[in-house]
């Protein structure tokens, strides 16, 4: 019911997290006579037994650094007091409005994100020898290099076409750095954490679900039927840990090292 989902998200939360996932996906939503495309934010955390659990789903009409700053605040008005990592896309902002609320969470940007992005600057028949070297860029499973190594590597893949297309030039910002933090942590759960996947896929299950009622719904009936579709995933898929996360111990200790 409308009321049960209700009131599990507004559940009190754990303590401590591993790892926030958070994003928004839009949706066509009625309001009185008129339809607009509206946000609704959903954070995604991975708990101390490497579980998923999904912690918030909110609508807002827009989406901003300012109000992801309001949503993390509400977790802490329901249990929780630290996390360890937040995933998220490169949204401005968006790192200020973390360090604000969780100071000492590392933060990793959505290399998927960027990958396109940089690859949408390029002509269709460049993609093809450019998505070869962002591979090399951005190493997955490795500890061969590290975190100043892998951005300095992203620099010099700009100054080497930034002539030919100026619009790299923004992708050399300092803040870009926090594309490469996934290196910091254990190969086995740095595919898990360099993008937003998770997160994208939950996105796609909630469009799914409300692709079959047909009527554009109020933002009542999306965030009922968001709700359940997490409830669902909560007891069929997100109840088991990801085994991907056996090194949890490790990762603890990278967290516990930050914190100190």
């Amino acid at each position: 019911s409308r009321e049960e989902v209700s009131i599990w998200l507004k559940r009190k939360l754990d303590s401590h997290y591993l790892v926030f996932y958070i994003d928004a996906t839009f949706v066509h939503t009625r309001r009185e006579k008129s339809v607009s495309k509206e946000g609704y934010y959903t954070i995604l955390g991975i708990k101390e037994d490497g579980s998923r659990e999904v912690l918030s789903i909110v609508n807002h009409p827009t989406e901003g650094a300012l109000l992801w700053q309001q949503e993390l605040e509400s977790l802490k008005e329901r249990g929780v007091q630290s996390v360890g990592l937040v995933v998220s896309d490169g949204l401005t902002s968006i790192e200020n409005a973390i360090a604000r609320s969780f100071v000492n969470a590392q933060h990793q940007l959505c290399v998927v994100h960027l990958k396109r992005n940089i690859l949408a600057v390029f002509p269709r028949t460049k993609r093809l020898e450019i998505g070869k070297e962002l591979l090399e860029i951005f190493a997955i499973e490795t500890k061969n290099i590290t975190v100043v190594e892998a951005f300095e590597n992203l620099c010099k893949f700009v100054e080497k076409y930034k002539k030919s297309y100026p619009s790299l030039k923004s992708f050399s910002n300092q803040r870009n750095i926090a594309y490469f933090t996934y290196l910091n942590y254990p190969i086995s759960i740095q595919r898990m954490i360099y993008s937003t996947n998770w997160i994208e896929r939950l996105n796609r299950d909630y469009k799914r679900v409300l692709k079959m009622r047909g009527a554009m719904p109020s933002s009542e009936s999306v965030l009922f039927l968001m709700g359940s579709v997490a409830i669902e995933k909560e007891y069929k898929s997100y109840v088991y840990p990801v085994s991907v996360f056996r090194e949890i111990e490790e990762l603890k200790r990278i967290i516990e090292k930050e914190e100190v």
